[in-house]
């Protein structure tokens, strides 16, 4: 399957055929990153299509927050949020993946 435009917006794309709700229960602040997160555990991929473990989704997850916030590393939402996939995103990292990529 090609995709056109930038990462964000292929992102935004795969996001939007898994049928992902972005944020799951909080705020859809740095929605970008909550929509990546839910194409990472729905796929066990990358969008470029790189396999990803659990582990690298919610590190990258933390990173994009962190990325996107003007206090930066020190973003509390960012830890926050890490620590809620971390602890309680297990029953959502699916065993058997999608196939979209």
């Amino acid at each position: 399957m090609r995709r056109e435009g930038t990462y964000w917006d292929c992102v935004r794309q795969v996001a939007a055929e898994l049928g992902s709700d972005g944020c799951t229960g909080v705020p859809d602040f740095f929605l970008d990153a909550c929509l990546e997160h839910d194409v990472h555990y729905r796929l066990h991929k990358t969008v470029s299509g790189q396999p990803i473990t659990r582990q690298e989704a919610d590190t990258r997850f933390r990173e994009g927050i962190q990325h996107a916030s003007y206090l930066g590393v020190c973003s509390p939402m960012a830890w926050w949020r890490w620590a809620g996939v971390r602890l309680f995103g297990g029953s959502s990292w699916v065993s058997k993946p999608s196939s979209l990529v």
